[in-house]
Formats: structure tokens, sequence, C-alpha cells
């Protein structure tokens, strides 16, 4: 019982450390966390992304999510634009403040979450005869089955695995039950014609890419 004490006392140590010297080298800034629902993020970063990239070339993004501002993000911009690491950076930022450590970003502020539903990429299951757009389909149902107003949901391209019409029908429909159950979102999409979504509770954010 000693040495799982002990050893239980050092794996603390260790993963504090490891917060303190990786806030220390990479400028992290201690979050604020609220009781209420709501993310503020000034600068932020994607803490694996940026390391994979020269120093300084990282183009740090802001957000402000529900609370005073509107819950869903409907975010649009060209193939390799960075709507997907904007998602996915979020996620990381909130689970790192909420895990005790620093975050990568100017300023935070977030609002305590019970749950990080994450829809992105394309994958199958055709050993369990689970095809990329079932599978798509399956954990968008979890989703919006399980999500509550202190959720943090990211969705990337819902509605890709089939038809056009039919895709967009699909991202149209979760995106109106999203707002309507105004749960904190950022949905990146490629298809346009959701810009037409017009909501006090919508925030329409596009990423644009520069050419050299």
């Amino acid at each position: 019982n000693d040495l799982y004490r002990y050893s239980d006392f050092l794996a603390e140590i260790d993963v504090f450390a490891s917060f303190a010297y990786a806030a220390t080298l990479h400028a992290y800034v201690r979050p604020r966390l609220e009781e209420e629902p709501g993310i503020i993020i000034e600068e932020g970063r994607h803490p694996v992304v940026e390391k994979h990239l020269p120093p300084g070339e990282f183009v740090p993004n802001s957000l402000h999510l529900g609370g005073e501002s509107p819950p869903f993000a409907l975010i649009t911009g060209p193939n390799m634009a960075g709507k997907s690491t904007v998602l996915r950076q979020t996620a990381l930022i909130c689970i790192m403040a909420q895990v005790g450590a620093f975050v990568p970003s100017a300023r935070a502020q977030l609002g305590i979450l019970d749950k990080v539903f994450c829809r992105v990429g394309a994958s199958d299951n055709l050993a369990r005869g689970e095809s990329t757009f079932l599978v798509e389909m399956n954990e968008t149902a979890n989703i919006l089955r399980y999500m509550t107003p202190r959720s943090l949901v990211i969705m990337d391209e819902v509605g890709r695995g089939t038809g056009t019409s039919d895709g967009l029908s699909i991202a149209w429909a979760v995106s109106e039950e999203l707002i309507d159950r105004r749960i904190q979102t950022l949905f990146a999409t490629h298809f346009h014609e959701l810009s037409a979504l017009e909501r006090d509770t919508i925030i329409k954010l596009q990423l644009s890419v520069k050419e050299e």
C-alpha cells in the first residue's frame, strides 16, 4: 500500500512539473475558469501544430463563444485554411485548462465543461459493415443525444459522406438543432449555403489564406 501511495504521489509531481515546464518553455498563460458556460480565447494556438512549424509561423486565432457572445460559430474557408486546427485547438485549450495546465494563448477565460464532443475526420468500420457515412451519422447522433448546454461540440464537415443535396440537408438540420438548444459549437463546413442561416445566436467566422 505504501508503494502505491508513493507512486501516486510521484506521478502527481511528475504531471504538474511537466505542466510547469511546458508552460515556461512555450509561453503558456494561466486560464481563468468560470462557473458559467462561455469561452474567451485571445490569440490561441494549437500546442502541437505550432511546434511543427518554424518559430513565429503559426498564426494565432481569437474566439469568443457563449456567455455574452453567440454560442454557435459557423466557420468557412478554403481547404487547408486552418478550420480544423481552430476547432481542435479550442477543444485542447479547454481540456488543458480543466486538468490544471496553463494554456497556449495570450488570455483565456473558460466556463467549466461537462463534455467535449468531436466529429471530425473520415473513417469507416467495414469489418462491422459501417461505411464512412454510417460512422459519421452514428457519431453525430451520439452527440445530439448526450450534449448539454455545458458541453463543447466541434464538428468538421458534417454530411460529406453522401450526395451534395443530402449532405447539405443533414448539415443544416444538425446546425439548427445545435442552435435551438444553445450548445457551444464550432461548426466548420464547405457548404456555403449554410451562411444563409440567420439567428442572433450565430457568429460567422471565415479563415482566409495569404498566398506568397
